[in-house]
């Protein structure tokens, strides 16, 4: 899998650089919450930090491509609450390098995109009612599927809106669990990340094939 994502920056990186059209890359940061579908737990209270980099291929078109690179922290966490005698706590943080690759389209202000985004996890730490425990079993990878849109402030600035979910399982299950619903047991097959982001994307340099 690192193997592959190099190849994708190398590939993509030098995409830009040296095709014969226009191009743009910037620099992104934001914040994400986050959950985790499969580990018994609801709500998107695990807040973290987003930041990277992209490349933007003909951008000023009705409809582009756009690569990026970027640090992403995932995870769950509940929060206990003894007051109301509920002393279960969990929080599982997840970090990642991850490449997305998506494909945008324009309209004035406002652009959508959709795309895919392959990961390395890099780093995972656990705790539970007891303290800090040793993680175990997760996937040193991940594939998520990306839906989004965003808003152009002008041609440099814009803020960014993205949901993002795992195609396959982060961490497997030896004993299913059973939900109430249908769809939820569609993804039963262990833990996936349901990751909601949002940034403010900067570009800082662009280059036109009529400057070559």
């Amino acid at each position: 899998m690192k193997r592959i994502l190099c190849l994708l920056v190398f590939f993509c990186g030098g995409l830009a650089l040296h095709a014969q059209q226009t191009f743009s890359a910037g620099l992104l940061a934001g914040i994400t919450t986050s959950q985790i579908h499969g580990d018994t737990y609801w709500g998107w209270n695990q807040a973290g930090p987003l930041a990277g980099m992209f490349v933007s291929i003909r951008p000023q078109q009705k409809a582009y491509f756009q690569m990026e690179l970027q640090y992403t922290r995932k995870g769950s966490r509940k929060i206990a609450q003894p007051d109301k005698g509920d002393l279960d706590f969990f929080e599982l943080r997840m970090h990642y390098i991850e490449v997305p690759l998506l494909l945008r389209y324009n309209t004035k202000k406002i652009y959508y995109q959709i795309g895919a985004s392959g990961g390395v996890l890099f780093r995972v730490r656990e705790w539970d009612d007891f303290g800090e425990v040793q993680p175990r079993d997760f996937r040193p990878y991940e594939i998520a599927w990306i839906l989004g849109a965003g808003y152009k402030f002008n041609d440099k600035f814009a803020f960014d809106v993205r949901t993002s979910n795992s195609f396959f399982p982060v961490k497997k299950f030896d004993i299913p669990i059973t939900y109430p619903r249908f769809y939820q047991n569609f993804f039963n097959k262990g833990m996936y990340h349901n990751l909601l982001s949002f940034s403010v994307t900067w570009r800082f340099m662009s280059k036109s094939a009529d400057a070559q």
